[in-house]
C-alpha cells in the first residue's frame, strides 16, 4: 500500500528550476504559492528575492504581502495534511518519513520567523523615516521662519538707506542754495565795490583837474606879477615856488597813493573772482564728496567773513583817502590864498606910496 502524500513535499532536488520569464500580466498569488512550494521542495527557505528570480520578475512591494499568505496558510497546510501512518510504510521508511517530516516544519518555522522578523526591521526602519521625514519638515519650517525674518530685516534696511539717501539729497540741496546765495552776496558785493570804485575814481579825476586849473590860473597870475614887479617880488616868488613844489610833491604822492589803492582793488577783484570760481568748483565737488561738506561750508563762511573784513579795509582805506584828499584840497587853498595875500600886499603898499 502506498503512503499517503502531506501538504508538502519532502523530496530534496538537489537543483533549482530554471528561471522563467515574466510576461505582461502582473504576479499572481497562485504563482507566487507555486514558486515557494518549489523552493521548500528544493530545501531551500522561500525569500522574496528566491521567489522573483523562480518567477522571472516581479515587484517586491507586490511578491512580499503574496509570500506572507503563503507561510500564514502553510502551518494550517502542515496540520491539515493527512500524514501517512507508519504502519503502513516499511520499516525501512519510517525514519526517513518522520526526518522529511520534522526537516520541512523546521524550515517553515524558520522561514515564516525570518519573514516576521524583516517586517518588523521593514516597520522600524519606516518609523525611523517617518521621524526624520518630521524632523526635517522642522528643519525646513525653522529655516523658512529664519529667511523670512532676514527678509523683514533687509527690507527694513533697505527703507532705512533709502530715508537716508532722500535726507542727504535734501541736505545737497540746503547747501546748494545757502552757496548760491553766499556767491550772489559776493557778486553783488564786488558789483557795489567797482561802482564805489569809479565814484572815487571820478571823484579823484575831478579834484585833480580842478587842482591843476587852479594851479595853472595862479601860475600865470604869478608870472604876470613876476613881470611887473619881479625885483619886489622875488622872495615872494620863491616861497610861491617852493609851494608849488610842495603841491606838487603832494599831487604825486596822491597819484601814486591812487595807484596803489587802483591796483589793491584790482588785486581785490581778482581775490574776488578766484573766490567766485573757488564756490562753483566747491559746489561741483559737493556732488562727489558728501563727506567733506561741513569743512567745505566752513571754508566758504570763513572766506566770506575775509571779504567782508577786506571790504570793511577798503572802505576805511578809501575813507582815509578821502580825508588825505580834503587835507591836500585845504593845505592848496590855503597856499593859493597866502600867494594872492601877498601878491595883493606889494599893491597896496604902492598904491599908498
Amino acid at each position: 500500500m502506498e503512503p499517503r502524500t502531506a501538504g508538502v513535499s519532502a523530496s530534496t532536488p538537489t537543483s533549482m528550476p530554471p528561471i522563467r520569464r515574466r510576461g505582461p500580466r502582473g504576479v499572481q498569488q497562485e504563482e507566487v504559492a507555486q514558486a515557494a512550494d518549489a523552493l521548500l521542495a528544493q530545501g531551500l527557505k522561500p525569500t522574496i528575492e528566491r521567489v522573483r528570480q523562480h518567477l522571472g520578475g516581479g515587484s517586491p512591494n507586490t511578491v512580499s504581502p503574496m509570500l506572507d499568505v503563503w507561510f500564514a496558510a502553510l502551518a494550517a497546510r502542515m496540520a491539515d495534511a493527512s500524514e501517512p501512518v507508519e504502519d503502513d510504510l516499511p520499516p525501512s521508511l519510517r525514519g526517513a518519513w518522520n526526518h522529511a517530516k520534522h526537516e520541512a516544519r523546521a524550515i517553515a518555522d524558520q522561514a515564516l520567523q525570518d519573514e516576521r522578523a524583516a517586517l518588523e526591521q521593514s516597520r522600524e526602519q519606516l518609523s525611523l523615516d517617518q521621524e526624520a521625514l518630521v524632523a526635517r519638515e522642522e528643519q525646513l519650517m525653522a529655516t523658512k521662519a529664519a529667511l523670512d525674518s532676514a527678509l523683514a530685516e533687509t527690507r527694513q534696511t533697505c527703507d532705512a538707506l533709502r530715508a537716508e539717501l532722500a535726507q542727504a539729497q535734501n541736505d545737497i540741496a540746503v547747501v546748494r542754495s545757502r552757496y548760491e546765495s553766499e556767491v550772489e552776496k559776493l557778486r553783488g558785493t564786488n558789483a557795489q565795490l567797482q561802482r564805489d570804485a569809479v565814484v572815487l575814481r571820478d571823484e579823484h579825476a575831478q579834484a585833480l583837474s580842478s587842482r591843476e586849473t587852479a594851479w595853472t590860473q595862479e601860475r600865470q597870475r604869478t608870472q604876470e606879477r613876476e613881470a611887473a614887479h619881479e625885483r619886489r617880488f622875488l622872495t615872494e616868488v620863491d616861497q610861491a615856488r617852493q609851494a608849488a613844489k610842495a603841491i606838487e610833491a603832494q599831487l604825486i604822492k596822491e597819484r601814486k597813493r591812487w595807484s596803489q589803492w587802483e591796483e589793491a582793488a584790482d588785486a581785490e577783484r581778482k581775490a574776488q573772482r578766484a573766490a567766485a570760481v573757488a564756490a562753483r568748483e566747491s559746489e561741483d565737488e559737493l556732488h562727489e564728496q558728501l563727506l567733506e561738506q561741513s569743512t567745505a561750508l566752513a571754508r566758504a563762511e570763513a572766506t566770506s567773513r575775509g571779504l567782508e573784513e577786506q571790504l570793511v579795509a577798503t572802505r576805511e582805506q578809501l575813507m582815509d583817502e578821502k580825508g588825505a584828499h580834503s587835507a591836500a584840497r585845504a593845505a592848496l587853498a590855503q597856499a593859493i590864498a597866502a600867494v594872492a595875500q601877498r601878491a595883493s600886499t606889494p599893491k597896496r603898499s604902492s598904491r599908498r606910496g
